[in-house]
Formats: C-alpha cells, sequence, structure tokens
C-alpha cells in the first residue's frame, strides 16, 4: 500500500470509529432550549497545554449552551499548527459530538498544506472531505492556515469543498489567510468558487467592514471610532451571494463600534450573517457582548431569527 491510501484508509477508518459511538448520554441535553440561538462557532478542547480551568468537554459546553439559551452549536475543529496550542482533530470533533447530533453540528478540516505531499490530486481530497460528510460534518472549518487566503493549496481545497457541498468558515488577518487591505485576495477566491458558501471570521475580516485602513489595521481585533465608508465586506457581499459573516468574537465589536452603522449593517445583511460566539476557554472568556447585540439594536423579530437560527440552519441543512 502506497502512501496516499494508506492515508486516506486510515482517515475511513478513524471515521468509523469516531461513529461507531452508539446510544444518546443523559443531561444536559435534555429539555434544552431549542428556539433562541444557533450558535455556529465553538470549540470543544483539552487540557494539554496545562490549565485545566479551560477545558471545554462537551458536558460543559452542553451545560453552557443551556445557561445562554443556544440550541445548537457548530463545533470547529482546528488542525493548522498555528491555529490554535495544539491539534483539535476532526476525528476527535466527530466522536465527542456523535451523541449530541441534536445540538452539537460538526464540521471538519484539513491543512491545505498536506496537499503537497499526501493528498495529491483533487479525488484524494474530496475523499476525505466525502468521509467526514458521511461521518457527519455539516461544513468545513476553522480553516486557519498560515497562507495566503488565495493561495494556490487553498485553492485546491475551496475546489474540493465546493464538490463536496461543505460551507467553509475561514479566520482571516495576518497571521492566517492573510489578504490586504480591500481583501482583493478573498475576491479573488469568491469569483471563483460561486456555488462555495464563505463564512467569514476574525480581526482581519470584521477589520475590513470599514474603508480606508491599513495592512498593520487587519491584525488589530477592536478598532475604535466610526466605521468609514468603503468596507470591503459590504462590497463584496454585494458582489458575492455566496459570502456570509459569523459574528463571534471581535463580530459584536464590529457591531458595537459604532452603533449607527451596526444596527443599519444588521438589517441589511440580516440574510447573511450567523450568530457566534466562538467559545473556547471558561477560564478566560466570561462575557459575550453577542448575546446582547439584538436587544441593544432593538432589531425587528424576522432579522432576529435570521441571524440567530434560520441562516445557519439553511446553509447547513439542518431546517
Amino acid at each position: 500500500m502506497n502512501r496516499r491510501d494508506f492515508l486516506l484508509t486510515t482517515a475511513s477508518a478513524s471515521v468509523t470509529w469516531a461513529t461507531g459511538i452508539s446510544g444518546r448520554a443523559e443531561g444536559p441535553s435534555s429539555g434544552a432550549p431549542r428556539n433562541k440561538y444557533f450558535d455556529c462557532h465553538v470549540h470543544l478542547t483539552q487540557p494539554w497545554y496545562g490549565d485545566e480551568r479551560s477545558i471545554v468537554t462537551v458536558d460543559h459546553l452542553l451545560r453552557w449552551m443551556d445557561a445562554h439559551e443556544i440550541a445548537q452549536a457548530a463545533v470547529l475543529p482546528l488542525v493548522s499548527p498555528e491555529a490554535f496550542w495544539y491539534p483539535v482533530t476532526t476525528e476527535f470533533v466527530l466522536r465527542e459530538t456523535h451523541p449530541h447530533r441534536d445540538r452539537l453540528v460538526p464540521f471538519c478540516a484539513i491543512d491545505p498544506r498536506t496537499i503537497v505531499t499526501h493528498l495529491p490530486t483533487k479525488q484524494d481530497v474530496v475523499g476525505i472531505l466525502n468521509r467526514y460528510r458521511d461521518a457527519g460534518a455539516r461544513g468545513f472549518g476553522e480553516h486557519k492556515p498560515m497562507l495566503p487566503i488565495n493561495d494556490p493549496l487553498c485553492m485546491r481545497l475551496y475546489e474540493a469543498c465546493s464538490e463536496v457541498r461543505l460551507p467553509l468558515l475561514f479566520h482571516l488577518d495576518n497571521f492566517a489567510n492573510m489578504d490586504a487591505p480591500g481583501l482583493p485576495g478573498l475576491d479573488k477566491v469568491l469569483t471563483a468558487f460561486p456555488e462555495l458558501v464563505f463564512i467569514g471570521h476574525g480581526k482581519g475580516w470584521w477589520a475590513s467592514i470599514a474603508g480606508g485602513i491599513t495592512q498593520a489595521d487587519l491584525q488589530v481585533g477592536y478598532p475604535r471610532g466610526p466605521v468609514a465608508p468603503g468596507g470591503a465586506i459590504d462590497r463584496l457581499m454585494d458582489a458575492h451571494p455566496n459570502l456570509y459573516g459569523d459574528l463571534s468574537s471581535s463580530g459584536a465589536h464590529a457591531m458595537l463600534r459604532d452603533p449607527k452603522f451596526g444596527r443599519e449593517f444588521l438589517l441589511r445583511r440580516s440574510d447573511q450573517l450567523l450568530f457566534g460566539t466562538d467559545y473556547y476557554d471558561p477560564a478566560t472568556q466570561k462575557e459575550f457582548a453577542q448575546f446582547d447585540l439584538f436587544r441593544q439594536f432593538e432589531l425587528p423579530a424576522d432579522a432576529v431569527q435570521a441571524i440567530g437560527q434560520k441562516n445557519a440552519q439553511r446553509l447547513f441543512n439542518l431546517a
């Protein structure tokens, strides 16, 4: 067996093992709220880097969701070496979420640099993604490699995701999926793959809500002051209906930094935005401005429902 066939066989076996768990766990899943939020961005973690207060187990995550009226959440792996302190693999996410698929929606991920040596053809990548999808993955991400967003390896990965029809959630800043002010690289990606749903997240993505930004601004998590006109996000969302925004992490701040702009943006883009938190560390993450957005801006019920749940249910085929 050559190395490529070994990798594909191993991935298949891992997915089979990950999905071979039978039965349903009792406890937090039962009687949970099912009518308010779909969180498009959370992570499970393990204490490999030493702080047990930061562990997010399935049981902890479900209880946290119950406390915050989150009906369902997308659980994202982190496989790129620069994405997290240690890899959170697709197989781990599939296995841990399996007894709670009514509430925990697994995603899958592949670092595009593995395409160089281990997945040399499009069908190799498609084959693994199909196995992940068949095991329950409803999306791809968090896509967070230290490569330009339109790097040829990323483009090959997007092509496979488009064929398998897995929406792709990407992080963008000066260290992952790098781009220039105005996001010309992302524009090329969106033009090349109009059938693939892309969901933007991260410092550089949400800094791009404003015009007139510099390269350094793409690494500032919480820019201050009014939103200058001419932002790339509005322009790209107008041009590419397959582009969506993940309101987790710095997304809420992007709305709150300029309340007049933020409310108008939420209304204008209510069909292209997803509620999310990026919850991964109970030791440091205590408050999330995302939960106050709808109340603070007094949004109409249809916009709240679209952003809070319905867009995600539609994109991930959960409705």
